[in-house]
């Protein structure tokens, strides 16, 4: 009788815990599988790294709880990227976009004024924050306003996360 593969978790010198999370992505319609149990199927990958093995692995919620040895914070983050993930998806929507006199879709959200504009046949957008007088200007053109407004949203994300760089 064939035994069953776990993936890594059966393979000689993988630590089993000890590990740290050090990102987590949302892979929106793309998938991959686990590369811990190679079993499971994620969307939202947990980037894992161990000071005893020099590769970091894309894992799924429940292998990433088990190898940091919390369920619970994995868990957490897992919620929260669904949550993020949510949100992303209904930003473009909210009522509160406005046109502004220029005829550019513009909204307050979180302390930022995110603004998307035509830039010939394709859209761009900025993300003006009261620290930053310039505002960030996004670099790539979309072809339609809701992709306009999803880079936007991620762009607000980072700048969030990154904002104190500015500021130095």
């Amino acid at each position: 009788m064939a035994v069953k593969s776990k993936g890594k978790w059966s393979e000689a010198g993988v630590p089993h815990k000890g590990w740290t999370c050090d990102d987590v992505e949302d892979l929106g319609d793309d998938r991959r599988i686990c590369e811990m149990c190679r079993t499971q199927e994620i969307r939202y990958v947990h980037y894992m790294s161990h000071r005893e093995y020099d590769q970091v692995l894309a894992c799924g919620c429940d292998c990433a709880g088990h190898m940091e040895g919390n369920l619970t914070r994995a868990d957490k983050r897992d919620h929260a990227m669904r949550n993020a993930s949510a949100r992303r998806q209904n930003f473009p929507n909210l009522k509160s976009w406005k046109r502004s006199r220029n005829g550019n879709s513009t909204i307050v959200k979180a302390g930022k004024r995110v603004t998307v504009f035509k830039n010939g046949e394709t859209f761009k957008f900025v993300v003006n924050h009261p620290l930053l007088p310039d505002g960030k200007f996004g670099r790539k053109s979309f072809e339609t306003e809701r992709e306009a407004k999803l880079a936007a949203f991620d762009a607000g994300i980072w700048l969030e996360q990154n904002l104190s760089k500015f500021l130095e």
